[in-house]
C-alpha cells in the first residue's frame, strides 16, 4: 500500500476520496451541460443510463402498487395501510437511489427528469429517452403485478385514488406542492456547497415518505407520471391521469429553477474552491474522518483502490 500522509486529520486514502466525491458532483452538475447530443448518443454511459431508469421505474412501480392487491383472495374487506404503503415507496426509492444513482442520477421519475432538463443538467434528447424508459418501465412493472396476483382480485392495482370530495383542482395543488418538496429535497441533497449530513438516498427516500403520508389521503400520493401511467394503461382507468402529469412537473420544475437560482451557487464552484473546501476540513479539529470503503469509489469507472495500490493495473 502507498504510505499515508496526512493533510491535517485526514489520511491521503481519506483525502483523495472525498476530493473523487467532490469533482464526481461538479461532474454530475456540469457534464450534461457541454456535451453534445451527437456525443452523448455515441457513449455506452448514455445507453446504460436508460436501461438503469427502465429498470428502476419497473421496480418502483411493481413495489409500490403491490402494497395495494390482496393477497388474501378477497378484496372484501381490504383496506391498504397508508404507513405501510409510504414506507414502502420511501425505502423502494432509497434503495433504487442506491443502486442506480451513480449510472443515470436514478430519477425513477420524469417530474424529476423535467426538473433537470429545464435547469439545464441534462440534455433534451436524454430527458425525452429517460421518460420514454421510465414510462416504459412503469407499464411492464405493473403488467407483470397484474400477471402474478391472485385472478379478479386485483382491485384498482395501485392506481392513485383521490379523494371523493376532492376536486381536480385541489388534487392538482396536493400533487403539485408535494412534489416540489420532494424535487426540492433532490436539489439539496446533490448541492456540492454543502457538507455531508448523511446518506443522500435515505434523505430523499425520507422525503418520499413523508409525502407520501400526507397525500395518500387526499390525491392518492403519485409525485410520478410514470407511477400513475403503469396501473392506469394496464387497468385502462383515466380518471383525472391528466392531473398526475401535469401537476408533478410543473412542481418539480418550479422547484428546480428556484433552487438554481436562490440558492445554488454551484455554477461559481471551481476544482480549486473544491481542494480549499477538503483543505479547510482537513485542519479542522472537529473533523471525523470518513470511513474509507474503496470497493464503492471509482475513479473514471475504475475501482479506487487500484489507484492506492503500489501493484500496477493491468
Amino acid at each position: 500500500m502507498v504510505p499515508q500522509r496526512e493533510f491535517g486529520t485526514l489520511s491521503s486514502e481519506s483525502f483523495l476520496i472525498s476530493l473523487v466525491e467532490r469533482i464526481d458532483k461538479l461532474l454530475l452538475h456540469d457534464g450534461f451541460r457541454t456535451k453534445k447530443m451527437s456525443q452523448e448518443v455515441k457513449s455506452l454511459e448514455f445507453w446504460r443510463s436508460l436501461i438503469a431508469e427502465c429498470l428502476s421505474t419497473f421496480f418502483y412501480v411493481f413495489l409500490v402498487c403491490a402494497v395495494n392487491i390482496s393477497w388474501t383472495g378477497s378484496l372484501i374487506g381490504h383496506t391498504p395501510n397508508w404507513i405501510v404503503m409510504s414506507l414502502t415507496s420511501g425505502l423502494a426509492m432509497a434503495i433504487l437511489t442506491q443502486c442506480f444513482g451513480h449510472i443515470s442520477g436514478s430519477h425513477v421519475n420524469p417530474a424529476v427528469t423535467c426538473a433537470f432538463l429545464v435547469t439545464r443538467n441534462i440534455t433534451p434528447l436524454r430527458s425525452i429517452l429517460y421518460i420514454i424508459a421510465q414510462s416504459g418501465g412503469a407499464i411492464a412493472g405493473a403488467a407483470l403485478l397484474y400477471g402474478v396476483s391472485i385472478p379478479g382480485h386485483q382491485g384498482a392495482l395501485g392506481i392513485a385514488l383521490a379523494h371523493e370530495a376532492l376536486g381536480a383542482g385541489q388534487i392538482f395543488g396536493v400533487e403539485f406542492v408535494l412534489t416540489f418538496l420532494i424535487v426540492f429535497t433532490i436539489f439539496a441533497t446533490l448541492d456540492i456547497n454543502r457538507k455531508s449530513m448523511g446518506n443522500d438516498s435515505i434523505t430523499i427516500g425520507s422525503a418520499y415518505m413523508v409525502c407520501s403520508l400526507t397525500g395518500l389521503p387526499a390525491s392518492g400520493a403519485s409525485f410520478n407520471p410514470a407511477r400513475a401511467l403503469g396501473p392506469a394503461f394496464v387497468m385502462n382507468k383515466w380518471k383525472h391521469h391528466w392531473v398526475y402529469w401535469i401537476a408533478p412537473i410543473t412542481g418539480s420544475m418550479l422547484a428546480g429553477l428556484i433552487y438554481e437560482f436562490i440558492f445554488d451557487s454551484r455554477k461559481s464552484k471551481t476544482l480549486r474552491d473544491v481542494i480549499d473546501d477538503i483543505d479547510k476540513d482537513c485542519n479542522d479539529d472537529h473533523y471525523d474522518e470518513p470511513e474509507v470503503k474503496m470497493t464503492n469509489k471509482t475513479i473514471m469507472g475504475f475501482p479506487l483502490s487500484d489507484y492506492l495500490n503500489t501493484q500496477p493495473r493491468v
